[in-house]
Formats: C-alpha cells, structure tokens, sequence
C-alpha cells in the first residue's frame, strides 16, 4: 500500500467537521509548531480549517529578535489564535495568508501584506514514522488525560530531540489546552523572508523561545490532529486583544 505524504494527509485530514461540546473549543487541522532560523526570529503555523467557535483560519506567528511577536491572521483576532495568545503578543494583523504545497513535501507560506514568504520542506525519520504509528492506535479518550499528555510529552522531547516540547498547560490569555496529535513531521530544511530581511536557514536559538510558559521548538516540527481548548469567558480569561490590532 502506497505510504501518503503530509500533503495528502494533511488534505485529507482536513475535511473533519467538529461539533461543538460544552465548556471547551476545538479545532482541527496542523501547526507548524515552531521554526527558529539564524537570523534569531521565531515562525510558527496554523492552519485549522475545523473550528467549532468561528470559521477555519491560518494564521502565522512571528517573534522578533527583540522577542516581541505579531501574528498575522486571516479571521477575526477573536476567531483565531488571539483567542488564546492575545495577552503575550504586541501586534495583530488581519489579512489575507496563502498556502501551497508543491509536491507531499514543500510548503510556502505568504504574506503579501508583510512581504513574508517562508519555504519548508518535510520529511519523515524512522522516529516519526514509529510515532506516527503509537498515535494513531491511541484512543482519543487518552488525549483527555493530563498524566497520558504529560508522558507523550515527555516522551516527544527525548525522541525529537528539539528542545522541551508541551502538548497540555494553559495559554497566555489563561485557557487550558490539550493537543491530540496524530501525525508528526520535522522540518528538514527551511528558509524565511520578512520585507527586505533575509532570516536564514532554520537554526536553534540560543534560548529555547516560550510563549507565555509553552514552550516553541528549537527545530521544525509540524503537528496534525485536533486541538482543544477551554471555552473562552471573559469573567475568567484575559481578553483576545493584542496591544495593536490592524488590518491590512
């Protein structure tokens, strides 16, 4: 049987529907967790079009070299990632973001109001296919479970080897989360323009980065599966809005 590329997965996968349940919102699709690059910034990636609290988005986060981050988003901030991160980052901007695969393994992202383009290529190791194959034998109820996600984490740093790696905890604006990954990549190779700046090829920061206490891996790794978060309220949460918003 023909083994299928992330973009075949990742298309497939993408036509899940999720229904909403009560006291948490979900969303499916994948992430570029993280991608650091030599030129010191910090990318990451989402592209969920399953949401059950608003349409699907993508959006892309940028951190600087001076740690301060941007996301850029094609919904609303309160439909996307600001939902949940809003509080740790200083700017957000609402505009168009493309996506295109050229062939199972590269990925381009664009931004054109940002001048970003960002080129990734995927592949998979023996460790993420072996990966790949526990999670998609383990039953969704034990993505539930703070002590299972605790050792998936565990166990996804020591075998990855990219730095500290979290798929439970709370976010910056104070909503739990709890990731349920079934396919994992690595990032082999990527390079990354913001406007006239070159960022380099990925390469690991000197610090590993963290978002509010997530922490952002010090290699690409890219996650496909679903993502759930604790409903938002604003008695309880900090509100979805960045200290800057435009729309461009």
């Amino acid at each position: 049987m023909r083994a299928s590329g992330p973009a075949e997965t990742i298309a497939h996968a993408q036509r899940t529907s999720l229904r909403a349940r009560s006291g948490r919102e979900d969303v499916a699709g994948f992430a570029v967790v993280g991608q650091p690059f030599a030129s010191g910034d910090l990318l990451c990636l989402r592209c969920f079009p399953a949401s059950s609290f608003g349409p699907g988005y993508i959006s892309v986060w940028h951190r600087a070299k001076d740690e301060r981050w941007t996301v850029y988003t094609n919904v609303a901030p309160d439909r996307s990632c600001p939902r949940f991160i809003g509080s740790a980052v200083s700017r957000v901007v609402e505009t168009p973001i493309e996506l295109q695969w050229g062939g199972q393994f590269d990925l381009t992202a664009r931004i054109p109001a940002a001048q970003l383009i960002w080129k990734l290529h995927l592949a998979n190791t023996l460790l993420t296919r072996l990966m790949n194959l526990m999670m998609a034998w383990t039953p969704a109820a034990l993505f539930e479970s703070k002590l299972v996600l605790s050792a998936m984490s565990l166990i996804s740093t020591r075998m990855l080897a990219v730095g500290q790696l979290q798929l439970g905890g709370h976010v910056p604006n104070r909503q739990w989360f709890k990731a349920a990954p079934r396919n994992v990549w690595v990032v082999s190779s990527a390079t990354a323009s913001l406007g006239d700046n070159d960022l380099g090829p990925q390469r690991a920061l000197p610090t590993q980065a963290f978002l509010g206490e997530v922490p952002l891996p010090q290699s690409g790794i890219v996650m496909m599966g679903t993502f759930s978060f604790e409903a938002y309220t604003p008695e309880r949460h900090l509100p979805p809005r960045p200290q800057s918003r435009e729309i461009a």
